[in-house]
């Protein structure tokens, strides 16, 4: 069974056949918020809740791309591993889902499209350093 710093050692490589140049292949999630809400002032509600959406959106394409590269590296590796990785993204993803119900029921009703943004975008980021991209 490979150790956790071969595991390690491994994704870094598949990193790099992933990304031929990680700092300018990685989407920057926060500025197409930033920058969707810029093109639409002044700002409401809907505004928020479609720039939000649309930095979602994009951040769940990275999500997906991320989790399924390394979810197919470490079932090669240990099939445990693989169904700990595939529990834990299903935890993250309640959490989420349960954690922005609470936001937008006590924030108020932007937090129901920006909270999920803002946990898509965090999570993005945690697979990427998971695959070492950062």
């Amino acid at each position: 069974m490979p150790t956790p710093s071969k595991v390690l050692a491994s994704l870094l490589f598949l990193t790099l056949s992933f990304y031929a140049n990680a700092e300018d292949s990685l989407i920057d999630h926060y500025t197409i918020y930033s920058t969707c809400v810029d093109e639409q002032a002044p700002t409401n509600n809907n505004i928020v809740h479609g720039c939000a959406e649309l930095a979602s959106d994009s951040a769940k394409k990275e999500i997906t791309l991320l989790y399924r590269t390394i979810y197919k590296y470490i079932s090669a590796s240990s099939s445990d591993d693989a169904l700990k990785f595939e529990k834990t993204q299903q935890a993250w993803i309640a959490y989420r889902d349960s954690h922005c119900e609470l936001s937008g029921s006590y924030i108020g009703s932007p937090m129901y499209s920006y909270c999920p943004m803002m946990l898509n975008i965090s999570r993005a980021i945690e697979l990427r350093e998971l695959a070492g991209y950062q």
